[in-house]
């Protein structure tokens, strides 16, 4: 706010006629807009977004992202006469001035110019977003998106945030790493892991919410408008979100459908698993089309286990029954009752709205350790290794772990009728 400057932006009023005697008084009645102001004002706009705090008593906190991706937070006094804003700045001596505007469908705003006479638009917002946000969101649909991207924002209550899903070199832009978000009015900042500073990328980021419940009849839809730079000029952007079911209903057998890979690197050498050759150089959802189709055919669900159904080469069914525990959408996996060198999974479930698919998200780690306890329970079961050699237990994860340097998978299951 400090790079504002002195400047008069005319007030549109409405002023209605009537008719009546020449010794008729004509007074025009200026409205006083000083309690109107109270409440959250914020503007997007190119490289520049901040939200405006006004309190009844006439204090204001501006807090924003400028260019650069760096946050700052002033505070200060406001006060209104004859439509005019006045903003005082605790510290600074200068005072900057503003208009209060009927902006053509925004209604009432307060309207200011930047140090380069780009005009700065501060919309009220209505409703404070914060507690809307929280919760697991899901698009397919953004600006640079491919085919079968997917990006999952998991927003918590205490103000760290993280994305998951699988795109092209997901890891590297920071995927399953915590972050932090702050949520004032319908704007909302973002603070970056420190792994997509090292990628280039800036610190804050920061985007006007829209948000509608019931959207769809999926759920509640969330817009999130921003500005991405492209050459010397800013394009606006908006990306919409989904927000996934917050709970499981884990009953009923969903049949394997597909899978979706990303940023999968790892040890270009062949190894083979249930009869299937892969080779984490080059792996893709068709590697994995190839053995579950005809191996992982189904699972069985309630709440507290998972059963895998394989079908091993002798064709007959093998059930393998896991215990889990559910906290919201994470899963987690534990066959340690059955033998204590099996690792734990955590893995990511969300639902459709009518239960009729399901995805299974796992990242690197827990994907390692998914993919070592079918081999595992494969070897033990042929009886090519014996349930108390330690060591030869520990050599299944240790090989996995070194050909899989990291993966972003999902397992898709449409529900059976």
């Amino acid at each position: 706010m400090k790079f504002f400057k002195i400047l008069f932006v005319a007030l549109v009023a409405m002023i209605g006629f009537n008719s009546c005697s020449d010794d008729c008084d004509h007074n025009f009645i200026e409205h006083d807009f000083t309690q109107d102001i109270v409440g959250t004002w914020t503007f997007v706009e190119d490289d520049l977004a901040e939200a405006m705090v006004i309190k009844a008593d006439g204090s204001f906190t501006t807090t924003g992202v400028m260019k650069g991706g760096s946050l700052y937070e002033e505070k200060g006094t406001i006060k209104v006469e004859n439509n005019k804003v006045t903003l005082a700045f605790d510290g600074d001596k200068d005072t900057f001035e503003g208009r209060l505007e009927f902006v053509a469908g925004k209604s009432l705003s307060i309207v200011m110019f930047d140090d380069n006479d780009v005009r700065l638009t501060y919309d009220y917002c209505k409703e404070d977003l914060s507690d809307e946000i929280v919760g697991m969101w899901v698009c397919t649909e953004t600006p640079s998106a491919e085919e079968n991207d997917m990006l999952i924002m998991t927003y918590k209550a205490d103000g760290t945030t993280s994305f998951s899903g699988y795109f092209y070199e997901a890891d590297d832009f920071g995927a399953n790493k915590e972050a932090s978000y702050k949520v004032i009015g319908d704007l909302l900042i973002h603070k970056q892991p420190d792994i997509a500073l090292e990628m280039g990328l800036v610190q804050y980021t920061a985007m006007k919410i829209k948000y509608t419940p019931n959207a769809t009849t999926l759920g509640d839809i969330m817009s999130l408008n921003a500005y991405a730079k492209v050459g010397e000029n800013y394009i606006e952007t908006t990306t919409s979100w989904l927000r996934i079911k917050q709970y499981l209903e884990l009953t009923g057998t969903y049949d394997y459908s597909s899978a979706y890979v990303s940023n999968a690197k790892g040890k270009d050498e062949d190894f083979t698993m249930l009869g299937h050759t892969f080779n984490m150089a080059n792996i893709n959802a068709g590697n994995f089309d190839m053995m579950f189709r005809s191996e992982l055919f189904c699972v069985d669900l309630n709440t507290n286990t998972i059963t895998q159904h394989f079908l091993p080469a002798n064709g007959q069914d093998v059930a393998i029954e896991i215990p889990i525990t559910v906290e919201g959408n994470k899963v987690t996996l534990d066959l340690s009752a059955e033998n204590p060198a099996y690792r734990k999974v955590d893995m990511y479930m969300f639902q459709d709205a009518d239960n009729s698919q399901l995805h299974m998200y796992m990242h690197t780690n827990d994907f390692i350790n998914y993919f070592a306890n079918m081999e595992l329970y494969n070897l033990l079961a042929s009886g090519e290794i014996d349930k108390t050699d330690a060591a030869a237990i520990e050599k299944v994860y240790t090989d996995m772990e070194a050909r899989i340097e990291s993966i972003n998978v999902s397992f898709v299951f449409k529900a059976r009728k």
